[in-house]
């Protein structure tokens, strides 16, 4: 669930601010309306190289007053203007705040209440890129959308999302001999003949586990690695 969240946050963030850049430095903190339940996602995170905040907040309260809190916040730590956008029935407000930019995201509950995501960026870019683990080789011409690492208590996971230039049954054949070459086997496939466009398969190494997903789509072939690890 949590990653789920966080991948619809991050393309938020890309929508509303474009190709932002980031740097290390500490994160301003936006106060939480009274009474918020707030969750930190994770020890910490690296997306593309670039380190990343996410809180997950939770309140019982509508989201105009939920957003009224958030603008006030916002206009309280830095002057400038805050970006107001509605994407796919949410809220959002983003607004630059000293050398981090600062995205907030309200969606209704069916209670009424609002489900809120904050997460803040730094707005210069990296010394240099993260690269992959070597266990996550992708196939010659593929391309890289997104490199995800976030460290969660004991556990470090990745997710990578790329654009492969490879046929499905050839980038799936790739990534069984990469992995299996580094001691990860095959423990479950899902590769029905009804849908040759879609291959999903599960791969582990002790206490380390690599989910591919490989599918077909209007802007091409897509593969997504979700691998975990100890930290």
């Amino acid at each position: 669930m949590l990653r789920s969240c966080f991948q619809s946050t991050l393309a938020i963030c890309v929508a509303v601010y474009g190709g932002s850049a980031f740097a290390q430095a500490s994160p301003p903190k936006l106060t939480a309306p009274e009474g918020s339940n707030v969750e930190q996602l994770g020890d910490s995170m690296i997306v593309n190289g670039r380190p990343m905040t996410i809180e997950h907040v939770t309140v019982q309260r509508p989201p105009a007053d939920v957003l009224r809190h958030y603008r006030k916040t916002l206009e309280d730590k830095t002057s400038g203007k805050t970006v107001e956008r509605r994407i796919n029935g949410d809220e959002i407000l983003a607004r630059r705040v000293g050398d981090q930019f600062v995205t907030v995201r309200v969606r209704p509950t069916a209670s009424g209440a609002s489900d809120v995501w904050v997460m803040t960026t730094p707005m210069r870019p990296p010394v240099s890129a993260a690269p992959l683990p070597a266990h996550l080789a992708l196939p010659a011409g593929s391309r890289v959308l997104s490199n995800v690492e976030t460290v969660d208590g004991a556990r470090r996971a990745h997710t990578v999302i790329a654009m492969s230039e490879a046929a499905t049954a050839a980038t799936q054949d790739f990534l069984k001999r990469s992995l299996g070459e580094r001691g990860f086997s095959l423990v479950a496939s899902d590769s029905s003949r009804e849908d040759p466009s879609r291959r999903v398969m599960l791969f582990q190494r002790g206490t380390e586990d690599v989910m591919v997903t490989i599918a077909d789509g209007p802007a091409g072939r897509t593969v997504v690695l979700n691998a975990s690890a100890p930290k």
